[in-house]
């Protein structure tokens, strides 16, 4: 799930920073059947639960406001709930955001 570590730098993200897209994205949730894809970048500060991010769907991109609960039940047809993904690397939200196709 999300270290400590990596909880104190998504609610420093939290407020302009988020919205600005001024913050990394530190962890990326995948649907396993590739449909969707969430780069949080920032978490409310009074409630560990509420998240931004980065979707993309379908070749759709955009932001999105999110509870990590939520995302974490939405499991596909096969039964197979989301996952963190191990490969990733933080990298600048203003920055994925342009390389995924979002304008």
């Amino acid at each position: 799930m999300l270290t400590e570590k990596i909880k104190e730098s998504l609610k420093k993200s939290w407020g302009d920073n988020a919205e600005a897209l001024n913050c990394f994205c530190e962890v990326k949730i995948q649907e396993r059947n590739g449909k969707w894809d969430c780069y949080v970048y920032a978490m409310n500060p009074r409630d560990e639960d509420e998240v931004m991010c980065i979707m993309k769907h379908k070749g759709w991109v955009g932001i999105s406001q999110w509870f990590l609960s939520g995302l974490m039940f939405e499991y596909n047809t096969q039964g197979e709930f989301p996952r963190f993904d191990p490969e990733f690397r933080r990298i600048r939200a203003d920055v994925l955001y342009k390389k995924l196709g979002g304008t």
